[in-house]
């Protein structure tokens, strides 16, 4: 085959728009086709594994759609040569960027119908839709097909977030051209960034933005919340708790509060409305102060534990034996935990007045 790129012009903005030129004509393969071409190049060997879990994520929703068994998959568009180029090539590029995160907005499919090999297909295509399932689309004025199957392929192979825009330092822009002339511009456009950290110092105290989830529920069995609360904890919750409260009509329910970064909001709420009986939810930022702390390890007559230590003006003002530790130093030396607890705390505070 025969790569070359080119500058054009989409409604104003300049992409590049990348042509592959195939000198074997239209060929259909099959996975292992594919697996052997893969496997005999000279790939990093993540390149190559990534690549074929793409293709194997396109072979089980084939599969699928036509009711058979992946191995038995003959792929048509997908296994030409410019679909393999551009799979590759698109994890050959977020390799080489470094690229640790992928986030997206929601996809916008289009409408209509589009020539396959099958015939007249409605769009998105039945692929498509099936490898997007559990992701945002949508649908507007556009005619034709939008989102492709290789292209929701590697989208959901990447993405950890579909969503707004996160809070991103830009580095970098890059503008990908379509073919087509649409009546929005027809580019993908990658911006390659660092994630801004939430928190900033201020006076020697941490100022960080996050967002609070609120829901009242009042009709929940009390024995799922401890998977829910894991599972919120797994999606990247910051802090989770419940509060008894009093409802309209004098029932008692609980306030769940969640608190979570911005980029992790769609999983969060997400979480909420499948593990939780609510049909509604609460979300407002709000800013947080942090004291700067120190994790110390206390040598004390019942063993070793650790201890947190926050400072505020430059002085030690709170001191917090790890629980884990002195539960561990409990149980071995049969003494109470309150007492285990006081040893440590006092004894790190002789220790920090004189080294400090």
């Amino acid at each position: 085959y025969e790569l070359y790129e080119q500058k054009v012009i989409k409604q104003g903005i300049s992409g590049t728009q990348v042509h592959v030129h195939s000198l074997e004509g239209h060929v259909h393969r099959n996975l292992s086709d594919i697996r052997e071409i893969i496997g005999r190049s000279v790939l990093p060997a993540q390149v190559k594994d990534r690549s074929l879990e793409i293709f194997t994520r396109l072979g089980k929703a084939e599969a699928k759609i036509h009711g058979t068994d992946i191995d038995q998959i003959h792929f048509h568009e997908v296994g030409a040569v410019d679909a393999i180029v551009d799979i590759v090539g698109a994890v050959i590029g977020l390799w080489r960027l470094g690229i640790e995160k992928v986030f997206s907005s929601p996809i916008h499919v289009g409408k209509g119908f589009v020539k396959a090999a099958h015939g007249l297909l409605p769009v998105p295509a039945p692929a498509t839709l099936e490898l997007l399932t559990g992701v945002p689309i949508y649908s507007q004025d556009v005619e034709g097909e939008l989102a492709t199957p290789t292209g929701a392929a590697i989208v959901t192979a990447y993405c950890q977030d579909f969503g707004p825009f996160p809070k991103i330092k830009v580095e970098r822009i890059g503008y990908g051209a379509g073919t087509k002339d649409l009546i929005i511009p027809n580019l993908l456009r990658l911006t390659v960034g660092e994630l801004a950290n939430e928190d900033k110092e201020y006076e020697g105290i941490r100022v960080g933005e996050a967002l609070t989830l609120e829901v009242n529920i009042d009709d929940m069995n009390p024995e799922l919340y401890d998977y829910l609360f894991e599972k919120l904890f797994q999606g990247g919750a910051m802090d989770v708790y419940i509060q008894d409260i009093q409802m309209k009509k004098n029932r008692p329910a609980v306030l769940l509060t969640v608190q979570t970064p911005y980029h992790k909001l769609e999983e969060i709420r997400r979480i909420l409305f499948e593990e939780t009986t609510t049909i509604g939810l609460r979300v407002y930022p709000i800013k947080k102060y942090m004291l700067p702390y120190e994790l110390l390890t206390i040598e004390t007559k019942y063993g070793s534990a650790q201890v947190k230590v926050a400072f505020w003006e430059g002085r030690a003002c709170t001191v917090s034996p790890e629980y884990e530790d002195c539960r561990r130093l409990a149980r071995l030396t049969g003494k109470p935990l309150k007492h285990i607890y006081e040893e440590i705390k006092e004894k790190a505070k002789q220790d920090i007045i004189i080294t400090r």
